[in-house]
């Protein structure tokens, strides 16, 4: 790297990315522009330091041109075996020479065939504020020399008369409000949104919108004033929300304070500007508030509350309306039971089996009630229950439906009890009223991974007189979404469960059983540090996480699964793991390509053969499921068409290569790409619901790290598991209660009144 003698310089540059921000301000990244040309020099990087009291963050808007003048190096960079000359400048000054026309880009863009974002910004470049006298006018002329061809401008003069809004583009664009939630604001309000904004520009945050980002759109292009109710509003809306992205459906008022507090200031009198907030919120319904018997005074967002109170009302009519089938046609559950097991006896060639008190008590109590729950951890035989439970529903006649919230785990579903399985998504949208009948029975496995939304979609779409049966583990990790349900239904008095202790899967032998138990209940169980037993545990520093695991994992690929608890850790994550991985085993080998169905131009996705892969869609056609791993065995030397169709249809599809997955090869198609993504670790929400001979589990301190993690990650393997990191915040991690358990939420509360309210 050869440096050259520091000069003033003064130029025009294009802004493509901010590097890096902070307080004192900014480094952004682009390239020089020739204004008068509408030229871009893409060859000559340019690196801008821009301190704060020279401009503002919110000053530098990507796409934006500025004329700069600033003191100057020229740096000489290698990237493998080239090199460019990037320019960095330490600027002194900076004008605005053209806004960045990023709203006008995009929606030329997104929106009119022919046009990419490469022609667009020519267009911009060529013409700025002109382009849009340009579009309003059908300007044939004005734009010719960029496209030229008439079909093409004719397509986008067309598009432009009928959804373009020239007034409306302006104004986002003058306001400043970032380009990702100007477009959902565009495409909701459409030409309603100056008015729509102008009369409350916190209307923003229901497009996903992060606070910051729409507090400061609304203080500085807006003008609204600290104390401004529609702020004050907004800040307890969000409050609502983020309580929800923690998985609670209400809050209480002290919780809702604080975070209020938090979010508008620099307000100066907080306890006043709730009271404020609480008061114009109360007057537009903004939420409900209700006294619960345990958790006292709750404020809950209104669609939490109908979903919550919904569900109570749904489990309570289900609980206290009696079957009408044991009393018109009496079955012996008992003798059914017998049946199965000597069949059972018969098919698995052993004399001895047969299901004990547990199981048999949960046969019998989900066949007689409409609503029931089977509770238990890894290798309880759940499985086993629901095979012999069929048993007795099939001398009733009525439909059934086995799902899951998960694909993987509705694989397994399948492959276990060897009925037709949905997972829940599936189910709700492709399950007619016709297909289920008056009276079907619904089977949900997994169900400690079922949320309030999924759980009040389910209510909704299923008829009075159906029977549901959740079976599942309340131990395992809680449901991503907001709310408990298996969490909070196993654990009352009134609703019909059943929990299943005795191991059956797992050798008797096996310390994995015991553990898993163990830290169930908070006790941190005897690990060993000999490598060679079925629980072990391995203390190292952080940086010597990864170079353990792979050191593990070499030594059994073949039947060993990482499982880490987040993606982005450096340390542990999926991400670092998964990358490190694929340099050992895989980067040396042919690399899968694809078109770019945007650009039309062969970009590498980062797969090789020998890779290690998951598939992240859900294409029960060719029997491929969220969360189905397999490996990258070949990649075609040129894309193949290939029918992929029955016999009764043929289906021609662009394959790239072969993949296996669950042990069944599949082509790769062009349209797989983006569902497939590298797999040697996981994160163990995506292992729940799955089993793996050997596991190994890097662990560091983390909000995710909690007692469900530690229990899950344990129970996904069969024959041994290894944890690698640091050994205090598991212990910590398990001696605290779960998460979960603090989640606040409404349903038992709910339900404990309905059902009160019966007796």
């Amino acid at each position: 790297m050869n440096a050259i003698a520091p000069a003033l310089i003064n130029l025009s540059v294009r802004v493509t990315s901010i590097r890096s921000a902070n307080r004192k301000g900014c480094i952004a990244f682009g390239h020089r522009m020739d204004v008068v040309h509408g030229i871009n020099d893409r060859s000559s990087p340019v690196v801008l330091r821009v301190a704060e009291s020279i401009a503002r963050l919110s000053d530098i808007a990507v796409g934006a041109i500025f004329e700069i003048y600033g003191e100057v190096t020229t740096v000489l960079r290698a990237h493998g075996s080239f090199a460019i000359n990037e320019m960095t400048v330490d600027v002194q000054d900076i004008r605005l020479l053209r806004p960045s026309g990023a709203q006008v880009i995009q929606w030329l863009g997104d929106n009119v065939q022919g046009i990419g974002e490469v022609k667009a910004t020519r267009l911009w470049d060529a013409l700025g504020e002109r382009l849009y006298d340009a579009l309003d006018n059908t300007d044939h002329s004005a734009i010719e020399s960029i496209i030229p061809t008439a079909e093409v401008r004719e397509r986008l003069f067309t598009r432009w008369q009928v959804d373009g809004d020239a007034r409306t583009l302006k104004f986002v664009q003058d306001k400043r409000i970032p380009l990702d939630i100007a477009r959902k604001a565009i495409r909701f309000h459409q030409k309603n949104l100056i008015a729509a904004l102008t009369n409350d520009p916190y209307r923003l945050l229901s497009f996903a919108a992060a606070w910051t980002d729409v507090d400061k759109v609304a203080r500085e292009s807006f003008g609204i004033p600290l104390d401004d109710p529609r702020r004050l509003t907004a800040a307890l809306e969000e409050s609502l929300y983020r309580a929800s992205e923690k998985g609670h459906t209400c809050s209480s008022l002290a919780d809702l304070h604080a975070t209020v507090s938090s979010l508008i200031k620099p307000h100066s009198a907080p306890t006043a500007a709730m009271s404020k907030a609480l008061l114009s919120g109360a007057a537009v319904g903004q939420f409900v508030c209700k006294k619960l018997d345990e958790l006292g005074l709750m404020l809950f967002a209104p669609g939490s509350w109908l979903m919550e109170r919904c569900c109570a009302q749904f489990v309570r009519d289900l609980i206290i309306t009696p079957s009408l089938q044991p009393q018109l046609f009496p079955v012996d559950v008992g003798d059914v039971i017998s049946r199965f097991e000597e069949a059972e006896r018969a098919h698995l060639g052993l004399p001895s089996f047969g299901l004990n008190h547990a199981q048999r008590n949960a046969v019998a109590t989900s066949f007689s009630n409409r609503f029931s729950v089977i509770t238990g951890g890894a290798g309880v035989g759940k499985t086993t229950v629901l095979k012999a439970l069929y048993k007795a529903l099939d001398t009733t006649g009525r439909p059934r439906f086995q799902m899951a919230l998960s694909g993987r785990a509705t694989a397994r579903m399948i492959e276990a009890t060897g009925e037709e399985a949905r997972t829940i998504a599936g189910f709700l949208r492709k399950v007619s009223d016709k297909d289920m009948g008056s009276a079907p029975v619904i089977v949900i496995d997994e169900a400690s991974m079922l949320d309030l939304v999924t759980f009040y979609r389910l209510v909704q779409k299923l008829p009075t007189e159906c029977q549901v049966i959740l079976v599942g583990d309340p131990y395992q990790l809680p449901p991503i979404g907001a709310g408990l349900i298996l969490h909070v239904l196993c654990g009352m008095a009134g609703v019909p469960t059943t929990e299943l202790v005795e191991v059956k899967r797992q050798a008797k032998d096996s310390a994995i059983p015991k553990a898993a138990l163990q830290i169930r209940d908070g006790q941190v169980p005897r690990f060993s540090s000999d490598e060679s037993d079925d629980v072990v545990f391995l203390r190292c520093a952080d940086d010597e996480i990864i170079p353990t695991v792979l050191r593990l994992y070499e030594q059994d690929r073949e039947n060993t699964q990482i499982l880490s608890a987040t993606k982005s850790c450096d340390f542990a994550g999926v991400t670092a793991l998964n990358r490190t991985c694929h340099l050992r085993y895989a980067d040396h080998s042919k690399q899968l390509m694809a078109e770019n169905p945007e650009s039309g131009e062969i970009e590498a996705t980062g797969l090789c053969v020998g890779d290690l892969v998951m598939y992240t869609s859900n294409d029960w056609a060719r029997n491929l499921q969220n969360g189905s791993l397999g490996t990258l065995d070949e990649i075609f030397a040129a894309p193949r068409a290939v029918d992929i169709g029955d016999e009764e249809k043929s289906c021609i599809r662009t394959a790239l290569g072969m993949a296996t997955f669950d042990g069944v090869r599949h082509y790769i198609l062009d349209t797989d790409v983006d569902s497939m993504e590298l797999a040697f670790s996981i994160t163990v929400h995506k292992g729940q619901g799955s089993q793996f001979r050997r596991v190994i589990i890097p662990v560091r301190k983390s909000r995710v790290l909690d007692r469900t993690f530690v229990y899950t990650a344990a129970t996904r393997a069969q024959v041994q598991v290894i944890f690698v990191g640091d050994f205090k915040a598991v212990e910590e991690a398990i001696v605290l209660p779960p998460k979960a358990f603090s989640r606040q939420v409404g349903l038992r509360a709910l339900l404990s009144a309905e059902l009160g309210e019966h007796r």
